[in-house]
C-alpha cells in the first residue's frame, strides 16, 4: 500500500466505486490542510531569507568577520613576535623609520640651513 508523506494516510490509486463523497471529501480537507502548512513553511522560510539579506544583517555580518580576522590577525603578530623577537624589532623600526620619514628629512634639513646662517653672520662680524 502506498503512503501519502504529507498526510500520512494510505493512498488509493483508483477512484472506482468504492470512494464515496464522504471519503472524497475527507481526503481533500487533509490535502488543503497539508498545502495550508506548506504555505506556512513556505512563507517563514521566505521570512528568514529577507531579515538575513537585509542590508543592516548583511553588514552586521561582515563587520564581525572582519573583527575575528583582525583579531586572528593581532594574535598572529603577537605570537610571530614571541617567536622571533629580534626580527620583529628590526621589522618594526624599518617600519616606524619609514611611516616618519617626512618629520625626519625636514629635521635633516632644518640644521643644515640654520647653520648656513649662523656662518652668514659670522661672515658679516
Amino acid at each position: 500500500m502506498v503512503f501519502d508523506a504529507a498526510i500520512q494516510a494510505p493512498v488509493r490509486r483508483n477512484r472506482g466505486p468504492g470512494m464515496t463523497g464522504r471519503a472524497i471529501g475527507t481526503r481533500l480537507a487533509l490535502a488543503q490542510a497539508s498545502a495550508e502548512q506548506a504555505r506556512a513553511r513556505l512563507s517563514e522560510t521566505i521570512g528568514t531569507l529577507q531579515h538575513r539579506a537585509s542590508p543592516q544583517v548583511l553588514a552586521q555580518d561582515v563587520a564581525e568577520s572582519l573583527k575575528a580576522r583582525g583579531v586572528d590577525a593581532v594574535f598572529g603578530v603577537v605570537e610571530s613576535a614571541r617567536r622571533r623577537p629580534a626580527r620583529f624589532g628590526v621589522a618594526a623600526a624599518v617600519l616606524g623609520l619609514w611611516l616618519a620619514r617626512g618629520p625626519i628629512v625636514r629635521a635633516l634639513r632644518r640644521p643644515s640651513s640654520a647653520r648656513s646662517l649662523k656662518t652668514q653672520d659670522h661672515a658679516h662680524d
